[in-house]
């Protein structure tokens, strides 16, 4: 059983959390409710496919039509799923590189309490979305873990996680990386039964407009507002540590550097910036 639902029917959390606003004890009654209940996120796609294939047996369908239907269309969608893998590896890459992680390091020294760090990673997961949701999620999960290595804060870890996911929750819809906006701009994306009503509809009457900026920094100052005032105070923070998380890992890959002429070009940057250049053209 979790330490949080342990703590929600003792009227707290494991630390007593009842001097904590309304807003805290209904996160932490929900946060119990949730680790009590919800299965992994595969579970809820395995039950759906479950469902969709009985239904489609009920209405007739024999059930060697229905696997092979099943079959056929999980490899139809090999295409969107290596641009949803390339999303995330891209955001990857730029998150975990020098640049980025001494800005990470730079923003986890700014926050002087717990809700304050957790309001920290709302911030910078949503900003960070409006250039693109695969790097929200990676710089907000990082900027986590760095910020988790301050034990003085006494952060929430689950209030921490849940604020890292904001920018696909808030506002990457607003940003450069929308499928709408995307796809109303680019022609070869719009459907032709579609196109011929919509045309083409380029960023600065979508996402670039007044309207959007407006309702960007509402959903900004609102999200991260609830982040801070949902976040447990310190007397009833569950840490990393407290958690079990080990965050005091070093993950950095130490690459050797080239001892024999083969290896000269497995660590020059000489192909990849021929391979950027052939496809920036």
């Amino acid at each position: 059983m979790s330490q949080t639902s342990a703590a929600v029917r003792n009227g707290g959390s494991a630390n007593t959390p009842q001097r904590e606003g309304g807003l805290v004890r209904l996160a932490i009654a929900f946060t119990a409710w949730a680790e009590r209940w919800f299965p992994d996120a595969f579970i809820f796609v395995a039950i759906a496919v479950v469902i969709v294939a009985l239904g489609a047996i009920a209405n007739g369908a024999s059930p060697l039509t229905v696997s092979e239907a099943f079959g056929n269309g999980f490899w139809s969608l090999i295409t969107f799923t290596m641009q949803m893998a390339f999303i995330v590896i891209g955001g990857y890459v730029v998150a975990t590189s020098a640049p980025a992680q001494r800005l990470i390091r730079s923003l986890a020294g700014l926050p002087k309490t717990g809700s304050g760090a957790v309001g920290l990673v709302a911030a910078a997961a949503m900003i960070a979305s409006l250039l693109n949701w695969g790097f929200s999620l990676i710089v907000g999960g990082l900027l986590v873990r760095v910020l988790a290595e301050r034990r003085e804060l006494r952060m929430d870890y689950r209030a921490a996680g849940a604020a890292a996911y904001l920018g696909l929750g808030a506002t990457w819809a607003m940003g450069l990386s929308s499928s709408a906006a995307q796809l109303q701009a680019n022609p070869a994306s719009v459907p032709k039964s579609l196109l011929a009503i919509t045309g083409v509809i380029p960023f600065t009457e979508t996402i670039f407009m007044w309207q959007s900026f407006l309702i960007t920094a509402a959903l900004l100052v609102i999200s991260v507002s609830i982040a801070v005032w949902s976040a447990p105070g310190p007397n009833a923070a569950m840490t990393a540590e407290a958690m079990g998380v080990d965050i005091s890992r070093d993950d950095a890959i130490q690459v050797a550097p080239p001892q024999k002429p083969g290896d000269w070009l497995e660590h020059s940057p000489l192909l990849t910036v021929l391979l950027t250049l052939l496809a920036a053209g």
